[in-house]
């Protein structure tokens, strides 16, 4: 009875044993994201090969996205493909047709795309409402802009800039718009022009474009705009202009009162006095008649000489504007101040330093050394010897040469500073090396003395052009030396400094091919503002008379500070070059180019 008892039991026990040790059948493994996607796609294309067109549509557009969520373009733009938008309703072709133009457009085929907008278009009779509409031409414009397509590009933005009632929308497509459009070549903006087939905004675009893409010259601008704008009243370039020009609009620096602020004593006192006439010439020739000009405050720099005393004056005079001071060190002062809010066109450049209101204007020799840099580059110019006088202002050109020419690519090989007169030879040889193919003959002679050697002299080989700061009785001599010393090859930039003012074509025939560069004062045919100063002043014509042509460019400059600093790369002609105001408030001169020939400076166009 024991035994039977205790037999269920048993079989209770192995029974569960086994059960527990039973071999599972393995698991499936789960299922990606993605491979849940393309199955979800693939039962609506099921679904929609047995469904009525309207419903297949629906199912294939479906089907579509979400294979355009996992990436499978190609997919996905075959079964859009397949969708014929004729056969939906209104309030379904939008939505596919969108869906096309974009799939058409992310694989870069813009003509499909434009295939559909335009098929779309076609289907509606009573045009699309205006939020599809503008969806509408930001595709189509995106399909144009794929085909490089710049004025089919713009008469989409234009038709979509219509439709924008958000102002900063607005303004990044009239900005678009004028991207496109300055990219138009001279012939197919002017064929535009005339075609006759324009809207009145397309046409109203392609004249703002035509007067201010070609020129520029600022003061021109000015005028061309505010023309523009008399004409084209109801345009939305005039309320919202684009990006770039919106310094145009700023109003020119009109000054009811400026302070003239310069030394009437001291070292500086001369170039002071010739700067003071050139603003006094500017001054009285640009007053018209029915016209306010400016009141002229003229202050001694030499006795108020600290922004402190300067801030009261200016306030208790109530200046608009500050020409001046002439001193760096009084240039440093202000640029550090904080009392000032006056703007200062200050006639000298400060030690790295800027701040807000402050402009500086002067004959820096940086101008130059940059421009001699990026014009030798663009002649195929890679290594370069500079040779400069033994003066600081010799080794401050040498330096900014070196620092622009580097930053190109270039390489300086060789410098060397020259000091007197008798010391030319010895100065040219140590500067070419001929010096050291001398020494090296003179050294083999010694050595192998019982035989003769033919030798010839020859300079190094590494020098592509030379870089000469020189003043022109110092050039005369210097370039016949670098002849003689095998150097006659080698073409040769020259600083300012190398021409008087003055032409002297027997003087100066060994300077003949030698490029150079200099400010329009001294290179162009006399302005009217030099003659009238030449009949009064004997040194117009020498590098001291530059300084005239520095106030004059003051005077002239100042209306114009607030939009040079707006539109960067637009700029004004004056006596001093072309002025261009950079990010920091320097203003830049482009200066003139000329080449000696047969003794005389030739200007290079």
């Amino acid at each position: 009875m024991k035994f039977q008892w205790r037999l269920p039991l048993l079989a209770i026990l192995l029974g569960t044993i086994i059960s527990g040790c039973s071999v599972q059948s393995p698991s499936k493994p789960p299922i990606s994201a993605t491979e849940q996607s393309r199955n979800s796609a693939t039962e609506l294309l099921e679904k929609a090969k047995k469904a009525k067109p309207i419903k297949a549509a629906e199912l294939r557009a479906e089907a579509a996205k979400i294979l355009l969520s996992i990436n499978q373009k190609e997919n996905a733009f075959q079964v859009l493909n397949d969708i014929d938008i004729s056969l939906l309703p209104p309030t379904m072709r939008f939505d596919i047709a969108k869906l096309k133009a974009e799939a058409a457009i992310e694989e870069n085929q813009p003509k499909k795309a434009l295939d559909n907008l335009a098929q779309l278009k076609a289907l509606s009779q009573t045009g699309l409402p205006k939020e599809q509409e503008i969806q509408f031409l930001h595709l189509e414009a995106q399909a144009f802009n794929q085909q490089s397509a710049l004025f089919s590009e713009a008469q989409s933005l234009i038709k979509l800039s219509l439709l924008l009632d958000n102002d900063e929308e607005k303004q990044q497509i009239h900005d678009e718009i004028w991207n496109r459009l300055i990219q138009l070549d001279d012939t197919t903006r002017s064929s535009l022009l005339r075609s006759g087939s324009n809207s009145y905004y397309e046409q109203g675009w392609l004249e703002l474009i035509n007067e201010l893409s070609n020129n520029k010259q600022l003061d021109t601008q000015y005028q061309a705009i505010n023309n523009w704008s008399t004409l084209w009243e109801g345009h939305p370039a005039k309320r919202l202009p684009p990006s770039s020009l919106s310094g145009l609009s700023t109003q020119t620096l009109s000054a009811r009162k400026i302070a003239i602020l310069l030394p009437l004593e001291g070292k500086l006192a001369k170039p002071a006095a010739a700067i003071k006439e050139g603003i006094l010439m500017a001054h009285f020739r640009q007053q018209q008649p029915n016209t306010p000009s400016p009141e002229l405050l003229f202050l001694d720099s030499e006795k108020i000489n600290t922004p402190i005393q300067l801030s009261a004056i200016l306030e208790q005079e109530e200046v608009d504007l500050v020409i001046g001071p002439l001193s760096k060190e009084y240039v440093n002062d202000m640029a550090s101040d904080t009392h000032i809010n006056t703007p200062i066109l200050a006639l000298n450049h400060t030690d790295n330093i800027s701040r807000e209101g402050l402009y500086q204007f002067g004959l820096s020799t940086d101008d130059e050394a940059q421009q001699i840099a990026e014009a030798a580059w663009n002649d195929g110019i890679r290594t370069a010897a500079i040779l400069i006088p033994n003066q600081v202002w010799g080794e401050r050109i040498a330096t900014s040469f070196t620092e622009y020419f580097t930053a190109l690519g270039g390489k300086v090989v060789s410098m060397k500073a020259f000091g007197e007169t008798s010391d030319f030879s010895a100065n040219i040889a140590s500067f070419l090396s001929t010096d050291k193919s001398t020494a090296r003959y003179k050294k083999v002679r010694q050595a192998i003395y019982t035989r003769k050697i033919e030798f010839e002299e020859h300079r190094r080989q590494d020098i592509d052009a030379i870089i000469l700061t020189a003043l022109p009785n110092d050039a005369r001599q210097l370039t016949p030396i670098l002849a003689f010393h095998f150097a006659g090859d080698l073409p040769i930039y020259a600083t300012s400094h190398i021409y008087s003012g003055n032409s002297d074509p027997i003087q100066d025939q060994d300077l003949n091919k030698i490029k150079f560069l200099d400010i329009p004062w001294s290179l162009n045919p006399p302005s009217q503002n030099k003659v009238l100063i030449a009949q009064e002043r004997a040194d117009t014509n020498t590098r001291f008379g530059r300084l005239y042509a520095l106030g004059l460019d003051a005077y002239r400059l100042f209306p114009y500070l607030q939009q040079l600093s707006a539109l960067p790369g637009t700029e004004i002609e004056g006596e001093t070059g072309k002025l261009s105001i950079s990010h920091d408030g320097i203003i830049k001169r482009n200066l003139v180019w000329a080449e000696y020939r047969e003794g005389t400076p030739s200007i290079i166009e």
